[in-house]
């Protein structure tokens, strides 16, 4: 029964995974059979293929369980990261309680404080080495779009890992499409630069940091129009 519990929480994240990886854009390959696979893998059966450009991801997902048979992964590895253009990824997942924005340990930001922190981004900020602002104005926009969601929908649990976070802003209505598409091209970019990650063919654009500031500084104002609204009802 345990064996059991382990292979599906691996399919489930293997799905996840599939899910998110398409929504930036990747071409994904779900348990390649030996036909989609190059010569130098045919002796494997990874769990995920991504492709995106000349980039190439192999994916093994694992419990703490599974990962026992580390031979196997290391061969892997080897085999993936010794070509041109390719890279291994192992992703372990185990099961635990997902943090929500009511369990955490965190203290939130107050309006004023952000609004001052964006104030400061916007005079220092420096065109000509963008990533750690780019990095900073995520942090901030994170933090806003939190009090968005609890301020516009109190009777929810709030995630705090961003891809939830952004689909939550989707599913309420908060942000329309485009900017949903936009919010999760922008995350790749922001896991590459947060994990110290090659960004290699990922384009960092101050438009980008533009357009985060003033989706920012749209939240502030609706939060403000809806608590204003509340206070006087």
């Amino acid at each position: 029964m345990e064996n059991k519990d382990y292979i599906l929480r691996e399919r489930r994240k293997i799905k996840e995974l599939a899910r998110e990886y398409e929504e930036q854009g990747y071409q994904v390959l779900v348990e390649p059979s030996r036909n989609d696979l190059p010569e130098f893998l045919e002796n494997y059966q990874p769990d995920l293929i991504l492709k995106k450009g000349n980039l190439n991801i192999v994916v093994e997902v694992k419990t703490s369980a599974t990962i026992r048979n580390s031979e196997y992964l290391k061969e892997l590895s080897s085999s993936v990261n010794s070509h041109e253009n390719w890279k291994f990824e192992l992703v372990l997942t185990n099961p635990r309680k997902k943090e929500t924005l009511s369990s955490s340990k965190y203290q939130e930001f107050e309006i004023p404080e952000i609004e001052k922190r964006l104030k400061q981004l916007n005079e220092f900020r420096s065109n000509s080495f963008i990533e750690p602002y780019f990095l900073y104005a995520w942090s901030l926009l994170e933090a806003t779009a939190r009090i968005i969601l609890k301020t516009e929908q109190p009777k929810i649990e709030i995630k705090l890992n961003p891809v939830s976070i952004i689909k939550q802003l989707f599913s309420y209505g908060i942000i329309g499409r485009l900017d949903y598409e936009w919010l999760n091209r922008m995350i790749n970019t922001r896991n590459h630069l947060a994990h110290g990650h090659e960004t290699q063919g990922i384009k960092i654009d101050s438009k980008d940091l533009d357009k985060m500031t003033r989706m920012i500084e749209d939240f502030l104002k609706e939060i403000k129009t809806v608590t204003s609204k509340t206070y006087k009802q």
